[in-house]
């Protein structure tokens, strides 16, 4: 990856949910504590995938800003509550060049891979609105892990789409 502090934030998220899935596996998945690290694996994946993006963008755009802009950017993007859709990032891309939204569109339509990633990071943001909403996701450890690695995905796409 291009932005070595994102691939940081990603690896250690890979890594945290590897341990989590130990934990669960050696407890047992009808332990009562299981469910609950499945939730906080689900908030920890998705929280990641969506700083990652936001940083991805926000760092790129604020090396070419100046001072105001950078703050801007900072307030608008980084600091903003986004849930990492895919349309979601397409839409914030496009704000800022339309070609950049363009090329990160083309790239995911042409990986042969593109309806695996679309369906993860799609349920990855269901599922985590559905439990912070106060519904009660039925979601596995596997799923969460599975969900989290195809949107990595799509955030390696999107740095290598820095345009």
């Amino acid at each position: 990856m291009n932005n070595v502090e994102v691939q940081r934030l990603l690896d250690d998220c890979s890594t945290e949910l590897s341990q989590v899935k130990t934990l669960i596996d050696g407890l047992g998945v009808a332990s009562n504590i299981a469910p609950y690290l499945t939730k906080y694996s689900l908030i920890r994946a998705c929280g990641t995938v969506e700083q990652a993006f936001k940083s991805i963008i926000c760092d790129f755009c604020s090396r070419r800003g100046k001072k105001q802009v950078k703050r801007f950017i900072e307030q608008r993007v980084r600091d903003s509550s986004i849930n990492p859709s895919y349309s979601n990032i397409c839409k914030l891309l496009k704000e800022f060049d339309e070609d950049w939204s363009t090329h990160f569109k083309t790239s995911i339509g042409n990986s042969p891979h593109k309806d695996a990633w679309m369906t993860s990071l799609q349920s990855l943001v269901d599922v985590r609105n559905d439990f912070a909403h106060g519904g009660n996701p039925s979601a596995s450890i596997g799923d969460v892990m599975r969900y989290y690695q195809h949107s990595r995905a799509v955030i390696e796409a999107l740095d290598l789409n820095v345009i």
